[in-house]
């Protein structure tokens, strides 16, 4: 095989995915997400459906990759100081892609990007509230307060998105490091402590 081949397909399978990519983008400006087929994707940008499915499983990984290309790989870890800095570039990324994304939220189950946002959120939480729950029931939290600010990111881009972006992380880190505290302080008995003090531990 020569050297060269490999690059070449490479580049040529991104080439695949993004034609589909930008096909399944127009297309959710037209009708919902579920309403959408694979047909209706390759049609549009004159594939067919093995060429799809060479690539990706099914409509809600074609969804998935696109938040994965257009958002994850366009910023720079360092650039960001904090876990809430992290939530604030993603609720501005939708918010600036709010048809798109009003329109991938909305499907629930199996592969769907809601599904998938939640396994993105989950390190992210992780990493806010490792120093304040360190015990056995430390998955539950992270579970807990995953699907809590899930829940509400989608409620406030579905419902309009009122609050400006940075305004709205802001509102969601109040609630979520004051409810943790006040668990880790009943839960260890604890004092009353500065919430900076701990979540600085």
């Amino acid at each position: 095989m020569l050297p060269y081949r490999k690059v070449i397909d490479m580049t040529q399978s991104s080439i695949t995915k993004r034609a589909l990519a930008d096909s399944m983008k127009e297309l959710m400006k037209e009708k919902s997400l579920s309403k959408i087929s694979i047909k209706d994707i390759v049609q549009r940008c004159n594939m067919n459906r093995k060429s799809f499915y060479y690539h990706f499983k099914d409509k809600y990984d074609l969804v998935n990759w696109i938040y994965y290309t257009d958002f994850v790989t366009s910023f720079e870890e360092n650039e960001l100081n904090s876990q809430w800095s992290i939530l604030e570039s993603i609720c501005e990324f939708f918010y600036n892609n709010r048809g798109f994304y009003c329109n991938a939220l909305e499907v629930k189950g199996q592969n769907s990007f809601y599904d998938y946002f939640g396994e993105v959120l989950s390190p992210i939480i992780a990493l806010e509230f490792e120093n304040i729950f360190q015990d056995k029931d430390k998955e539950f939290y992270i579970t807990f307060f995953t699907d809590a600010i899930r829940t509400s990111i989608t409620r406030w881009l579905l419902e309009g998105s009122k609050i400006p972006p940075n305004e709205f992380v802001k509102l969601m880190e109040n609630a979520a490091t004051g409810v943790a505290v006040k668990m880790y302080k009943e839960k260890f008995h604890q004092e009353e402590t500065p919430l900076n003090n701990i979540l600085e531990k």
